[in-house]
């Protein structure tokens, strides 16, 4: 579903992604692992049109969607769950999950709109509960369900995830992350940036490790879990 092939990204002249190539297969979940600083969130934010590349292609369904703005990138089926939630602080968690569905948001749409609503409230029921909340007041854990939720409304078939386990408890955690791999059981595709190594090894089908802004291992998740490497570096050995 989606093929990047040797993409580079630079923030003024400091090189960030050197060549970059990974492959993101349609249903499946991929996880980018790496330290602070590797080049992670640029990755993701050069495929959502929201970082300008130096070189390569990223391709989604055979289509190069380099240099297009974020808008069309939504439009044709994917969708970002940003680091820090990025949310509209001052709005109701009900207006910021409305937000999400922008791009299609006409009369004719309303039953779609609200039949994914109240699929974002099962997926997550303390939302409903919440709706009427300013976003800003909601618990870290919230506020992530409730950037899910957001990103869920635009109709995604690929879901890029960045760093969603950041600043959450381990209880939250592991609620949402059993709804991304029902998520992707569901057929949506994903592709999960983590600096939680072992959480994203544990539910990703393919593995990347991402060093310095290029691509050092790759693998099955589940042989990366056992790499000496990966393990000294990343799982505390």
């Amino acid at each position: 579903m989606l093929s990047i092939e040797g993409l580079s990204a630079s923030y003024d002249s400091i090189r960030v992604l050197k060549d970059v190539s990974i492959q993101v297969p349609r249903g499946k979940m991929v996880s980018i692992i790496g330290a602070n600083g590797a080049g992670k969130s640029t990755l993701l934010k050069s495929i959502s049109g929201l970082m300008k590349i130096n070189k390569g292609r990223i391709l989604y369904k055979e289509q190069n969607i380099a240099g297009l703005p974020a808008y069309r990138i939504v439009g044709l089926g994917i969708s970002q769950v940003p680091e820090g939630r990025q949310l509209f602080a001052h709005l109701t968690v009900r207006d910021n999950i409305h937000l999400g569905a922008y791009h299609y948001y006409k009369k004719r749409n309303r039953p779609e709109i609200k039949e994914r609503i109240d699929k974002v409230y099962q997926m997550f029921p303390i939302l409903e509960k919440r709706s009427k909340q300013i976003a800003g007041t909601l618990s870290g854990g919230e506020q992530q369900m409730l950037a899910i939720a957001r990103a869920l409304m635009a109709r995604p078939e690929l879901l890029l995830l960045d760093e969603p386990s950041m600043g959450i408890a381990p209880l939250i955690v592991r609620e949402i992350f059993d709804v991304i791999q029902q998520l992707n059981k569901s057929g949506t595709t994903v592709l999960l940036v983590e600096q939680n190594a072992k959480t994203a090894l544990k539910v990703a089908h393919h593995s990347y490790v991402l060093e310095n802004g290029k691509i050092v291992l790759e693998g099955l998740a589940s042989e990366l879990l056992d790499n000496p490497k990966v393990k000294e570096v990343y799982l505390g050995g």
